[in-house]
């Protein structure tokens, strides 16, 4: 350990002296134009503007507007991936910041202005230093983080061919400032979405005893599938299973004929994963039936499990740990379930997730999430850090 920190012991100082203002301004143009999924034309074209004049190979319209830029080191050697995601969500900001969204409707509330100011740092702070760079780093500007699935698409499109290993950062609200945190195997649960339809038979509100009310019916289901968490999931298993929508009728005094249900399915483990739509599907189809009714079920998988790999894990906590001192780095104890499509360039590449702590702020995805930017020049001197220590190991 005391090797690492003496190898990178000013990478952070250079870190906050010489990039800082660049990495917060950057952050704050992309904060103030969110763009949503792949239509990140003009953040992209921010992150190309930021890394002009550096020595660096560019690919722009990779997963239409992702951007690859490769640093060749002075040595021959392997390559690692660094990743940030670039889009922003449909939330309408009520932080009050300076610098808030000037699109109504959008903003960046999962932090991921932070993610490509960060990598954008990491860019500079390896430029400068090539001749120590044993290899190659690839900086991977990535769109359709929330649901598109752009890394699926960029990992499709070649954006990792090459890479040995490939690690990314997230500011995460909850875990102390400054402070890094991951683990081996899984660390972000695998996110399915499901629809169910409810079909009764409809009529008039005040003869209930003429239709099969599909309201009623869809109520008993939402309550239903909550024993598949509680009553047939090991207590031991993560599992999440939540109902977001339910929408039906038109009028108060109409029982309507359908009634629909939308969900998202949150796993960590692959068989319970693949049991859910069945037993989704067999627990409605009989609530419905004891009901009058039926129900039919639309299930996708989305976002697999977020699974590191062990070593290169415990590889991020050395080199955290020799960046900002024992204290910060600190291995997760459990995975979120929430999820993230990093990990389909996980099931591509071995490499790690880490949480870069932000304190005690607003949760992400919600309209006052904001951080303390002093963590954006942490995050690109741990990320620089990554690179320089896993091409030289």
């Amino acid at each position: 350990m005391s090797t690492t920190r003496k190898a990178f012991g000013g990478l952070l100082a250079e870190a906050e002296r010489e990039h800082a203002k660049r990495i917060v301004a950057l952050r704050r143009e992309i904060h103030r134009e969110p763009e949503l999924g792949f239509d990140t034309a003009r953040t992209a074209a921010k992150v190309v503007a930021s890394l002009e004049g550096l020595p660096l190979e560019v690919r722009e319209g990779v997963a239409e507007n992702g951007v690859v830029a490769d640093l060749r080191g002075a040595t021959d050697g392997p390559v690692v991936g660094l990743r940030a995601d670039m889009d922003a969500l449909p939330i309408r900001e009520e932080t009050g910041l300076p610098f808030a969204s000037e699109v109504e409707g959008r903003m960046h509330a999962c932090g991921h202005d932070g993610h490509t100011s960060m990598l954008v740092g990491a860019a500079h702070l390896l430029s400068g230093m090539r001749e120590r760079v044993e290899g190659t780093v690839r900086f991977l500007f990535q769109p359709a983080e929330e649901g598109g699935g752009g890394g699926r698409v960029m990992v499709e499109e070649g954006a990792l061919e090459g890479v040995e290993a490939v690690f990314a950062l997230h500011l995460w609200p909850g875990l102390p400032f400054g402070v890094a945190s991951t683990a081996g195997g899984p660390t972000m649960a695998a996110a399915d979405a499901f629809e169910l339809t409810v079909r009764g038979r409809g009529g008039h509100g005040a003869m209930p005893h003429l239709t099969a009310d599909a309201v009623v019916a869809a109520s008993h289901i939402v309550a239903a599938l909550q024993t598949l968490v509680s009553r047939e999931t090991d207590p031991t298993e993560p599992a999440v299973l939540t109902v977001g929508q339910l929408e039906a009728g038109s009028a108060f005094n109409i029982i309507p004929e359908t009634a629909r249900l939308t969900g998202t399915v949150r796993t960590v483990d692959e068989k319970l994963r693949r049991v859910m739509p069945r037993r989704i599907e067999e627990l409605a189809k009989g609530v419905a039936r004891a009901m009058r009714a039926d129900a039919s079920l639309e299930y996708a998988f989305s976002y697999p499990v977020t699974r590191n790999d062990p070593r290169e894990a415990g590889f991020a906590l050395e080199v955290a740990a020799g960046l900002f001192g024992e204290e910060g780095a600190v291995e997760a104890s459990r995975p979120s379930m929430a999820a993230e499509d990093f990990a389909f360039m996980l099931e591509a590449v071995p490499g790690a997730y880490i949480w870069l702590g932000v304190g005690d702020v607003p949760g992400l995805h919600t309209p006052r999430f904001s951080f303390d930017e002093r963590v954006l020049p942490r995050g690109a001197a741990l990320l620089a850090a990554l690179a320089l220590a896993r091409l030289g190991s």
